[in-house]
């Protein structure tokens, strides 16, 4: 699975990326993560399967979910509190339960 974190720039995501890709090879799952800025997602939209966008940029939540439903890539809002104290497992859970991507 390719996931692609959305933030202001693609640089304010950089840390929960790397907690989120440990926590992946920990789990030895077969995802990628990115992170790339909310203006980029039309460039990478059709090779992603999900798009997590962190709390920072939640006021684009709806513009970004309408450009991932074209694709049928699901949005996921990163909560503010999971994503202050990096909180990737419970993040991973809720993608892999809630949206049944494994």
């Amino acid at each position: 699975m390719r996931i692609v974190i959305c933030c202001s720039q693609g640089m304010s995501s950089s840390i929960f990326v790397r907690a989120l890709r440990k926590e992946i090879k920990e789990e030895n799952l077969k995802y990628t993560v990115a992170s790339i800025g909310i203006f980029e997602l039309s460039k990478y939209i059709d090779k992603v399967d999900v798009v997590l966008l962190a709390p920072q940029v939640k006021y684009a939540f709806k513009d970004i979910s309408q450009i991932s439903k074209t694709y049928s890539v699901p949005t996921i809002l990163i909560n503010e509190g999971d994503y202050g104290i990096m909180n990737v497992k419970k993040v991973l859970k809720y993608i892999k339960n809630e949206h049944n991507l494994k």
